[in-house]
């Protein structure tokens, strides 16, 4: 379907998945244009590296000698360039059917799960990287330790996060593929649960090997009718465990064991259980792949948190993080993260509810995600491109939290003012730190440079 030397176009090209798929095709020797309708770093990036890129959707971008127009699940039938498109018949190919394309003929990890997979790719990408693998990937956020969020490399493995959102990651069969959870999300795809168990089951069955994180209840499950799984988790019974696990702030110590025997510790840099579960995943994949035990856990070391993955962003008599976590289980175990890390802190979380759909579906599920934090700050809801939903705001996750709880619990009508509340809010010593998918982090990081300027008095 994708062919070296050929003519593509991506319609929203600046987003993480659309511009690192374009990134590797373009290093790949193919021919790259798109549009979007901002610029950002992504865009900047893949104009030095060849590509041509432009503002705004316009039906007169699709040149003639065109093989084939690249989309994401965001882009709707209305858009200007796809009608143009299909007008003409040009091959239309969705984002993951080009990325199933592009991994044929390598060694592949696919690393899926409700949440925790960006962090379990870029992991598995820096063992496979400091171990001379040189491996291509695509990581869905911008990976500091890494120099992006893709790479195409001259190795013999292709790791890729796998995005279950739209349901189309079934066109993967990669040859090891890595599941970390399964939980509810993503209803307006799946309806149900049970939809969505059945779709990573059969992402499971249609790899070669598998890498199943069996502290979840559902992995769990799925495990029972995978009996060649190689299974991973804090649990006794799974193959891969850690033992021992201390948490020192930005860094958590634990003892890798196989099989019940001690291999060796692990020195991570990342705060929090939730990212002893990531490693222990990402050492089992490159374990499969061919990668000893101890080098993994030794390359580890140098790993490096994503962007917007628990990102320190100041440190200055307080401290402020920003972390892109949208759902409960993903919010508790970054708070309990905190609480294991920073004894005696007050913690202010900031979170931004993401779409009116997820709102409707999993509200009441918030209730006690939020019960380690002793402030929470409440803003309106991010649309992410859905258009509102009579009766759903943010007030159905207040009361949610209410009944659980008796924290502090203010709701903000307006992002903007969440700065202004906190500056006289704010105590030394405080721990901020913000949630969600949207666009919450710019009210961090204008916390941050407010801190910078030394406007805060710590004394």
């Amino acid at each position: 379907m994708i062919k070296i030397g050929k003519r593509y176009h991506f319609i929203g090209i600046g987003g993480t998945g659309m511009s690192g798929l374009a990134k590797v095709m373009l290093d790949r020797g193919m021919t790259i244009s798109g549009s979007d309708l901002h610029d950002n770093k992504e865009v900047a990036q893949l104009k030095e590296a060849g590509a041509s890129v432009y503002l705004g959707h316009d039906a007169h971008l699709l040149h003639d000698n065109l093989d084939g127009v690249i989309v994401s699940s965001a882009i709707g039938e209305e858009n200007a360039e796809l009608k143009a498109a299909r007008r003409r018949n040009l091959p239309v190919i969705k984002r993951l059917h080009a990325l199933a394309s592009l991994l044929y003929g390598y060694k592949s990890i696919g690393i899926a799960g409700t949440h925790g997979k960006t962090t379990t790719t870029a992991m598995a990408a820096t063992i496979l990287t400091v171990t001379g693998q040189d491996p291509s990937y695509l990581i869905g956020a911008q990976c500091p330790g890494l120099g992006g969020s893709s790479h195409f490399g001259q190795g013999s493995f292709f790791v890729t996060e796998v995005d279950e959102s739209d349901g189309l990651f079934l066109a993967l069969r990669p040859t090891i593929a890595v599941l970390n959870n399964i939980g509810r999300d993503h209803l307006n795809t799946y309806s149900t649960l049970a939809g969505i168990k059945r779709g990573f089951a059969q992402y499971i069955r249609q790899s070669e090997l598998s890498v199943l994180a069996i502290d979840n209840p559902n992995v769990r499950e799925l495990a029972r009718e995978v009996p060649n799984a190689f299974t991973v988790g804090i649990c006794e019974d799974a193959k891969l465990s850690a033992t021992d696990i201390a948490h020192h702030g930005f860094r958590t110590n634990f003892d890798l064991v196989y099989q019940g025997k001690r291999v060796c510790s692990v020195q991570l840099p990342a705060p929090g259980t939730h990212n002893v579960r990531n490693a222990l995943c990402a050492i089992g994949a490159c374990f499969l792949a061919g990668i000893s035990l101890t080098e993994a856990a030794r390359a580890l070391e140098e790993f490096c948190l994503p962007k917007r993955r628990f990102q320190l962003l100041e440190e200055n008599g307080v401290t402020v993080v920003d972390d892109y976590a949208h759902l409960p289980e993903e919010i508790e175990a970054t708070l309990q993260a905190i609480r294991d890390g920073w004894d005696h802190r007050r913690i202010v979380a900031i979170f931004q509810p993401h779409r009116y759909s997820r709102t409707k579906a999993i509200s009441g599920e918030f209730g006690n995600a939020f019960r380690k934090a002793d402030t929470v700050l409440l803003t309106p809801i991010y649309p992410a491109r859905e258009q509102p939903i009579p009766g759903i705001t943010s007030r159905l996750i207040a009361a949610a939290i209410s009944n659980s709880s008796d924290l502090d619990l203010h709701f903000v009508e307006d992002k903007e003012k969440v700065v202004s509340f906190l500056k006289g809010y704010i105590e030394p010593g405080d721990f901020i730190i913000s949630f969600g998918a949207g666009d919450i982090w710019t009210v961090t990081e204008e916390l941050s440079c407010f801190l910078k300027k030394g406007q805060f008095c710590t004394v």
